[in-house]
């Protein structure tokens, strides 16, 4: 709901200034049915590639905000497997790929694994700059600081993040069933339980005594009648089930 709201409103302004631009251009220089005609077609044209751009531009977020969730709960879950069934499910990866420790390693390539839940920084990657090799080198990490970030660049080490592990688990099609680490939704019976305490009597019993007093003053009284007894019934009810503010 919350992308169509600004996806409509946004593609309702647009078409709504193509109209009166276009309608009052040419009925100034043709009249007011060419006018009209025009501002109807301007307006059509100007919603609809409006409406299409928006569209585009909406999911390539929403893709984009899913890949960055989904990358941050599978670097935690790797982070909290232990460390050689996290080295295991990464060596699954790699074609040809052998474990060795806290690290990968194919026929061209190391891969130095840091599945820490913090950035890394350049002492986290001196293991894999000062490695002597003539393969390819890789740190794997959640996220590395700028110094670290440059340290290894200049020290001939790729740094794969997070977002570039979770495309390469994403490709081969391992993403894990369920998350370890990962919050359960809660329900929302049980979000509103959790949020009901006695802090609402007060704000319910004045709102909806003063509802009923108005009701004594207004043509439509039912209204104030009913929306003041829920308010007052729900200030009966957090006084009686409500939690205190210490629970």
């Amino acid at each position: 709901m919350k992308r169509f709201i600004p996806l409509i409103g946004d593609t309702v302004l647009a078409a709504v200034c193509a109209f009166l631009l276009f309608f009052t251009l040419v009925r100034y220089y043709s009249g007011s049915a060419a006018g009209l005609a025009a501002g109807i077609c301007g307006a059509m044209a100007a919603g609809g590639a409006a409406f299409a751009y928006i569209s585009i531009k909406q999911k390539k977020s929403s893709d984009s905000a899913a890949e960055s969730s989904g990358a941050v709960k599978l670097f935690t879950h790797l982070s909290l497997l232990e460390s050689g069934e996290a080295a295991e499910l990464f060596r699954s990866l790699i074609p040809g790929g052998k474990t060795q420790g806290d690290r990968v390693e194919s026929d061209d390539a190391i891969y130095f694994l840091h599945f820490e839940p913090e950035p890394a920084d350049m002492n986290d990657v001196l293991c894999a700059a000062r490695a002597k090799t003539d393969k390819k080198k890789y740190f794997v990490c959640r996220n590395a600081l700028p110094a670290c970030a440059e340290f290894a660049q200049c020290a001939d080490v790729e740094i794969l993040n997070a977002a570039k592990i979770y495309k390469l688990f994403k490709d081969a099609r391992a993403l894990p069933q369920k998350y370890l680490g990962e919050r359960s939704k809660v329900k929302f019976f049980a979000r509103i339980k959790g949020n009901f305490s006695r802090k609402v009597c007060l704000p319910a019993f004045w709102s909806g005594a003063a509802l009923l007093f108005f009701s004594y003053f207004t043509y439509y009284p039912i209204y104030y009648i009913i929306t003041g007894s829920l308010l007052l019934t729900l200030c009966v009810a957090a006084a009686i089930f409500g939690k205190s503010k210490g629970a």
